[in-house]
């Protein structure tokens, strides 16, 4: 794989010392950095299998806003490089995406519609996202059938009271690397689930600041990937009587890997902080690998904050049962696959976002 980032090839543009130095710490060239430690950035990860392209047909869902160029405007996130809010190492892929990338700005207020769809693979620049009332407002983002090395960002900032659900599609690419930034302002509310399938080298970043009595929900299913699937995320709570909850799910299978990290933060201040996370893998075959770091980093003292991890395979006795009442065995391990990846989707909220998800589903198992 090639380097995201040359400095000696950078533009004319002036690079301050905070993002050289962010830029010389190269997950493409060290793999020791630790927020980077499973995610092979260091290699050219490639697979023998030819990806399918993938079309959303979201003929099914009804009154959906697709986002044009039109609907956007320009901002500038250059001049707020050097202005890191997160009580961890800053994201390379956020530097390295806003020097190379220009950025977009869309005010998700504007729309009358309830739903939206933003597909990546129609801009090429980094997405800034707004949302400031209170009325119902679901976000579907399409990133599909890209290879790119550079990563691009998605900075999601909601005001107070706030409300927001998104449904992020990865599905079908070479190569995919985001990084999401969600910032919520107090008594906001946000449930996220990233559905990701038959890529072959993505990473995905979720660095989230809860503020007070804010509510995140954050959701990822991986399934039949070929080469690496990453996830890396950060949540801080920085004010008292926020809720976190985060649930990582992955089969894995093909000799694909998986990884997930996870970190939840809590702030001296962050009283009455309730955070949950969660990742779970399930192998189907001796050659595949799952890697999950889940961690707590708690400086509170009335807090309530949890977190778990399994990998397993699955339970025969359970194949058994199926044949024995006449459910053959490849129909069995649909059904088993089904029932552990059933929580995160059912966090969908849309009745039919949630039935396009589930088709969507049943079409990869």
């Amino acid at each position: 794989m090639s380097t995201a980032v040359k400095l000696d090839m950078m533009p004319s543009k002036d690079i301050s010392d905070y993002a050289e130095k962010v830029l010389l710490n190269n997950p493409f060239e060290n793999f020791k950095i630790e927020n980077y430690k499973y995610a092979q950035l260091h290699k050219s990860i490639t697979s023998n299998v030819s990806l399918d392209e993938f079309k959303a047909d979201l003929s099914s869902i009804s009154s959906v806003k697709n986002i044009k160029l039109s609907d956007t405007s320009d901002i500038d996130l250059l001049s707020d490089l050097n202005k890191w809010n997160f009580n961890n190492a800053d994201s390379y892929f956020r530097v390295n995406s806003i020097l190379e990338r220009s950025s977009k700005k869309i005010d998700l207020d504007l729309f009358r519609e309830e739903i939206v769809c933003l597909d990546l693979s129609l801009f090429k620049e980094n997405i800034h996202l707004l949302k400031a009332s209170d009325s119902p407002k679901t976000l579907m983002i399409n990133n599909s059938n890209l290879s790119e090395d550079c990563a691009r960002s998605i900075i999601l900032n909601l005001s107070e009271n706030a409300k927001l659900n998104i449904i992020h599609y990865n599905i079908s690419n070479s190569k995919s690397f985001l990084y999401f930034e969600i910032n919520q302002q107090n008594n906001s509310n946000i449930k996220f689930l990233s559905f990701q399938s038959n890529n072959i080298h993505t990473r995905n970043e979720f660095f989230a600041s809860l503020e007070e009595n804010c509510s995140l929900d954050l959701y990822g299913l991986n399934i039949h990937n070929y080469g690496v699937n990453d996830n890396y995320s950060f949540i801080q709570h920085m004010k008292p009587s926020s809720q976190s909850r985060e649930v990582f799910k992955s089969i894995v299978k093909s000799g694909a890997i998986t990884n997930f990290q996870g970190k939840i933060y809590v702030d001296s201040i962050a009283q009455k902080t309730d955070g949950y996370q969660m990742s779970r893998s399930l192998i189907l075959d001796n050659e595949s690998k799952a890697n999950n770091k889940p961690e707590l980093e708690i400086y509170a003292d009335d807090v309530k904050c949890s977190h778990g991890s399994t990998v397993s395979k699955l339970n025969q006795d359970q194949v058994y049962y199926f044949k024995s009442r006449g459910i053959d065995e490849e129909q069995a391990i649909k059904i088993l696959q089904k029932a552990f990846l059933v929580e995160t989707l059912e966090a969908i909220e849309n009745t039919q976002i949630k039935e396009y998800s589930y088709s969507l589903l049943d079409s990869r198992l």
